[in-house]
Parts: C-alpha cells; sequence; structure tokens
C-alpha cells in the first residue's frame, strides 16, 4: 500500500467513475483499476462495486476513503511543515475563487503575483463557495477567495478588501441620470438576481431587506454578465460588484449608479489553519493585492 493507491481510491469516491478518476490522477484506466485491486487485497475487503455504468463504494470502502484523506492530509501537511523551514512558496500553488470574483480578480492578480513572487506559478479554479470551501478543507485548494465569512472551524482567512455594490439600470430608464441612489427608489423595480448557489445573491436580497426595498424579485442567470444582458434589454435592474467594471464597461445601454448607503461584500483568502503553505500564500496573495 502506498500513498498513490490511496490518491486513486479517494478519486473513484469522488468521481464514481474509473475513468474520470483516471484522467485526473494523470494515469491509464487499467493501471488505476489494477492498483484498487491490490489494494483490496491487502486490506481484505471489498472497497468498490463495479458495473459497467457506475462504481458503489461499499461501507468498508466509505470508512477506507476517509481514513485515505485523513493521511492525504496529513502528508500534504508533513510536506508542508519542512517546508515551512524555508518561508519560500512552492514552484505550484492551487487557487480557487467563486464566479462573481474569478473573472475580474484573477488575471491582475496572477500578473502581480508573477512579478512579485517568478518562482511560484498560481493554478487556479472558479468554483461557487460551497464546493470552494470544500475543496480547500480537503487540500485540493491551498486557498480560495471567497466572499463571505468563514463558518467551517478548520479554516482561517484573512480580508482582502471591502468591495461596494453598483446599481445597473437600462441607459433609459429613470434612475439613468440620477447622482447617488436612495434604496427607497428602488421599490416598485424587478430586481435581477444570480441563482441560489451564488452568495452574491443573497448579499443583494440581504441588503433589500435591510433597507426595506419592495417590489418583484427575478432569478434569471447564472453570471453577472448575462444578468446585464437582461438589463440591457430593459428587462429589469441589478446590483453589480465594483470590480466588475473592468470589463462590464463596454456594454452598452446600461449605467452604473452609487447608492447611499451602499451595499458592499468583503472579499476574503481563506486557508486551513494547519497549513502554514496556505497562511503563507494568502499572505503573499494580500500583499500582491495592496500593490496592485
Amino acid at each position: 500500500m502506498n500513498f498513490r493507491d490511496l490518491e486513486y481510491l479517494v478519486a473513484v469516491a469522488r468521481f464514481a467513475h474509473f475513468g474520470k478518476a483516471a484522467e485526473h490522477c494523470h494515469v491509464s484506466q487499467s493501471t488505476l483499476s489494477v492498483q484498487l485491486q491490490k489494494l483490496e487485497g491487502e486490506v481484505g475487503a471489498q472497497l468498490l462495486e463495479r458495473t459497467s455504468r457506475s462504481v458503489v463504494v461499499t461501507e468498508a470502502g466509505k470508512e477506507a476513503v476517509r481514513r485515505a484523506r485523513e493521511l492525504l492530509q496529513q502528508k500534504r501537511e508533513l510536506i508542508d511543515a519542512s517546508g515551512h523551514f524555508g518561508g519560500g512558496l512552492p514552484e505550484v500553488a492551487r487557487v480557487g475563487a467563486i464566479p462573481t470574483i474569478a473573472p475580474y480578480l484573477l488575471v491582475p492578480l496572477q500578473r502581480g503575483f508573477r512579478r512579485a513572487h517568478p518562482d511560484t506559478r498560481l493554478l487556479f479554479n472558479e468554483m461557487v463557495t460551497q464546493d470552494l470551501t470544500a475543496a480547500v478543507v480537503r487540500g485540493e485548494l491551498e486557498v480560495g477567495i471567497v466572499a463571505t465569512p468563514v463558518t467551517d472551524t478548520l479554516l482561517d482567512e484573512i480580508e482582502l478588501f471591502e468591495e461596494p455594490f453598483l446599481l445597473a439600470v437600462p441607459a433609459r430608464h429613470s434612475l439613468a441620470k440620477s447622482g447617488h441612489v436612495r434604496p427607497d427608489e428602488l421599490n416598485g423595480s424587478l430586481l435581477l438576481l444570480l441563482k441560489d448557489t451564488h452568495c452574491l445573491r443573497e448579499q443583494v436580497v440581504g441588503f433589500c431587506s435591510e433597507q426595506g426595498i419592495t417590489g418583484q424579485r427575478q432569478t434569471v442567470a447564472c453570471s453577472i454578465e448575462t444578468l446585464l444582458a437582461f438589463v440591457r434589454a430593459n428587462e429589469g435592474i441589478t446590483l453589480v460588484p465594483e470590480m466588475a467594471m473592468t470589463t462590464i464597461k463596454r456594454m452598452s445601454g446600461i449605467r452604473y449608479r452609487p447608492i447611499k448607503p451602499p451595499p458592499s461584500r468583503k472579499v476574503r483568502v481563506v486557508f486551513r489553519k494547519t497549513s502554514h503553505l496556505g497562511r503563507r500564500l494568502a499572505k503573499a496573495i494580500a500583499d500582491v493585492n495592496r500593490s496592485m
């Protein structure tokens, strides 16, 4: 038994598919299958039920997967703790970001990080908050960039910045020429929202509730760009984070107005409390962000 076999087992449990697990582990499907059969022989129990369509993890397999994840995590932390004495960053570091941040922050962050730390390459992954924080906990990502407070006791956070939201309205809307917009001026408008997997939706809804804003709300999109396409078509209004202005200013037919008091979100980088590498990487990202 070796760590590689445990990685194969965890991958099969994750994807419920030998082909996808083999691709994730960068080995052939036959190699992965043979090694898992050997692993079952070593532990003396069936860990996986194989069918032509899917893979089912047995009860013994579920316990083995749980322990395998713990051992792999301990291995990563052992390597991390050993490298900590050098005080540097690795050649490759894995960073996640939520969809309402990734398109606007990751490219400038990559450029700034490359200048500050030319020997470290960041590998990015865009994920919704729940999946991202789970990936950080499992050790699949060193850090994650999110816009909600940490709730998992295994995670810690460093705040990067607080960002206001802007009101996006059609160019011919009555509020298009306003300066600062008051919350009560939004009453009666159709507010367009992202789907409920996005924390931006909850932040917008929370602001409306706090300010007593009334009116219809409609879920229409999985991305800010799609929300704005509906706004441009005069189908409603929405709130967007200020950082999105770097790319969406080019969209014609839309006007962006500040709201007073301004709704906002705090952008954070999260990492495992036990990971020295995660903490160093999070601090490095915060330093780079301050210099951008």
